[in-house]
């Protein structure tokens, strides 16, 4: 069976990107590979198997040619769909490659409330816990309460917007752009669609890490700057997700 879709999640860390590949993931259709081009891939992130090629000969081939080496992560049979995600700090110039290929698909999966994935990197930084598999323990390290530092993210919001408008303005051919919160309060129905796959009512593979007050994640001496900060930059909605 030849590949009918090729797609590309373009996105930016700590987005809900987790959730969407390793549910896209669990349909038979599907294969969707992670961070390919992450500086310390792991085997959930590039699903080669290993009889195939060596994982080393393989992370080789990405740093000498990455066209071939994303030629060979596509290359998966028996299947309707593969796909991959990435961000553009991780290989600039791939990246633009792929928004400039028509014959690739491309999702754009924007977390919009910029405090909550600002929030989440920094404890996920904090306290090492990345993602949390469905019906594992939460760990007590994800209440500690943050600083907030006012100029660090409105840096960080200036770098957000900037990113995603280049993903916007730069995809050409077939672009699918969707949220965080889409696929959360919808499902993944609009994904499959997109990349031509049977509809199917899948579970999400990955558990929500926070609850939906953001304001909770930083000390209470912080809250007035954030209002403040928030007020600044027409998101006052953004204590909430």
């Amino acid at each position: 069976m030849s590949i009918k879709n090729k797609f590309v999640i373009l996105s930016d860390a700590r987005s809900g990107t987790s959730l969407l590949t390793a549910t896209l993931n669990s349909h038979p259709e599907i294969i969707c590979h992670g961070e390919i081009f992450h500086p310390d891939p792991k085997d959930y992130h590039i699903k080669v198997p290993k009889e195939e090629i060596d994982p080393q000969r393989l992370l080789a081939l990405r740093e000498q040619d990455a066209q071939k080496f994303v030629e060979l992560v596509y290359d998966r049979q028996g299947v309707n769909a593969v796909g991959f995600k990435m961000w553009r700090s991780q290989n600039a110039r791939c990246c633009d490659e792929l928004l400039e290929d028509q014959g690739i698909s491309k999702i754009i999966y924007e977390r919009k409330n910029v405090l909550a994935k600002f929030s989440s990197m920094l404890l996920a930084k904090e306290t090492g816990v990345w993602n949390i598999n469905p019906g594992a323990a939460r760990p007590k390290s994800l209440d500690k309460r943050l600083v907030f530092n006012a100029s660090q993210f409105i840096n960080y919001f200036k770098k957000h917007e900037d990113l995603f408008q280049l993903y916007r303005n730069s995809s050409k051919g077939r672009t699918l752009e969707i949220s965080y919160l889409d696929i959360v309060d919808s499902g993944f129905s609009s994904v499959l669609e997109f990349i031509d796959v049977s509809n199917m009512n899948l579970a999400p593979k990955k558990e929500k890490l926070h609850g939906s007050s953001i304001m909770d994640r930083f000390r209470e001496d912080d809250h007035d700057a954030i209002v403040e900060t928030l007020n600044k930059l027409n998101r006052p909605e953004w204590v909430l997700e």
